[in-house]
């Protein structure tokens, strides 16, 4: 019996924390500026595909975190 539960756990838990990230979970959502003047643009744009915005990567100064922010100009990608 207790084989069967660590068995469940073992199988169900990665199938729960799936499901919790992929039905929306966790979203990032762009800012509208960088979150400090001590983050750097790292150069890398794309078009956000839910939104169709253009967003621009900025990389934090400690462990390398990032954040998408909104482009301010106009032009393509």
């Amino acid at each position: 019996m207790i084989a069967f539960l660590i068995w469940c756990v073992i199988v169900g838990a990665p199938v729960l924390i799936w499901l919790f990230f992929r039905s929306g979970g966790y979203k990032r959502r762009p800012l509208e500026a960088p979150p400090g003047p001590e983050w750097r643009l790292t150069g890398e744009r794309f078009v956000d595909p839910t939104s169709g915005e253009i967003l621009e990567v900025w990389q934090g100064p400690k462990g390398g975190e990032r954040a998408y922010v909104r482009s301010r100009s106009s032009s393509g990608v």
